[in-house]
């Protein structure tokens, strides 16, 4: 969520719609028996009106079997004690350190294990609660200003994540009402403590005042400014880099906006689920000896 990098910091109104949209979505998930495994502000999307679109289930359980805990298997065995639980003395400096990082760490193939709930380093089991436990942290992030657990380097984050009853502290600079943070605590807590339907979510007093059954008709809380449909001004820039392209076929006409989404792959998945249309025809062509 470009949005998030730029304002740094929600209102809780803002909040409350997005983190209410955002369960809507996983939710919808869950109902379809998945569990997304990797729910982060990169991952959410804003559409031409603002609301949330949930991406990426490469992780989703039924979809792919491998998991990005490999990386942190050496790292299990550590102390709680062999770090710091100190309250940062400044909260500044320390969201200043994450929002210089935190491109590096989207683009990076290793992942970073912000948002990922401890139940699922552990690999000994979890179920769908783990995608509420995201939620908690996405939800802090956007009133805090960074996530709870961030540091300076994906194993110190690991370990506060396992820790996370001494780590996850509100610092007292930035206020935020007891309600918000009574949510992010009933979100980032033990699987068999945490908030797990959206029933539970939704009569949270946080939402106080949502109508859940019409969250997606009512103006969005941010109204982005798309001039066409290939606007791309509202992504993230990249890098240069040198892409050795094929070289269009003869008969191919190369529109200018087609450049815009070079190495962007779109596919509707309709034909999964749809019943195929049995229809009888004659033969194209036929041909005798």
């Amino acid at each position: 969520m470009t949005l998030l990098i730029q304002k740094e910091i929600f209102s809780e109104d803002m909040t409350q719609f997005y983190v209410a949209e955002t369960a809507e979505a996983i939710e919808s998930i869950h109902r379809l028996g998945f569990i997304h495994r990797d729910i982060k502000p990169d991952n959410l999307l804003l559409d031409a009106k603002g609301h949330i679109k949930l991406s990426d289930f490469g992780l989703c359980t039924g979809l792919k079997k491998a998991h990005r805990t490999e990386f942190y298997r050496d790292i299990q065995s550590m102390r709680p004690q062999d770090f710091s639980t100190a309250i940062p003395a400044d909260s500044k400096r320390r969201a200043e350190t994450w929002k210089k990082n935190r491109r590096a760490l989207a683009y990076s193939t290793v992942g970073t294990p912000d948002y990922i709930a401890p139940e699922v380093f552990k690999q000994y089991g979890y179920n769908n609660k783990a995608d509420w436990w995201s939620l908690g942290v996405i939800m802090y992030e956007m009133l805090i200003g960074y996530p709870p657990f961030c540091a300076e380097n994906p194993q110190e984050t690991f370990r506060k994540v396992m820790n996370y009853r001494e780590t996850l502290v509100f610092p007292p600079e930035i206020p935020i009402s007891n309600v918000a943070k009574d949510l992010i605590l009933k979100f980032c807590t033990d699987a068999d403590r945490r908030l797990g339907s959206l029933d539970d979510i939704r009569n949270h007093p946080f939402f106080l005042g949502v109508d859940w059954d019409h969250i997606r008709d009512r103006p969005a809380a941010y109204q982005p400014r798309v001039k066409s449909i290939d606007d791309t001004s509202n992504f993230d820039d990249f890098p240069d880099v040198d892409l050795k392209l094929p070289s269009p076929a003869k008969d191919t006409e190369v529109q200018v906006h087609d450049w815009l989404f070079i190495n962007y792959t779109y596919k509707r998945f309709d034909g999964l689920t749809a019943k195929p249309k049995l229809k009888m025809s004659a033969p194209l062509a036929s041909s005798s000896n």
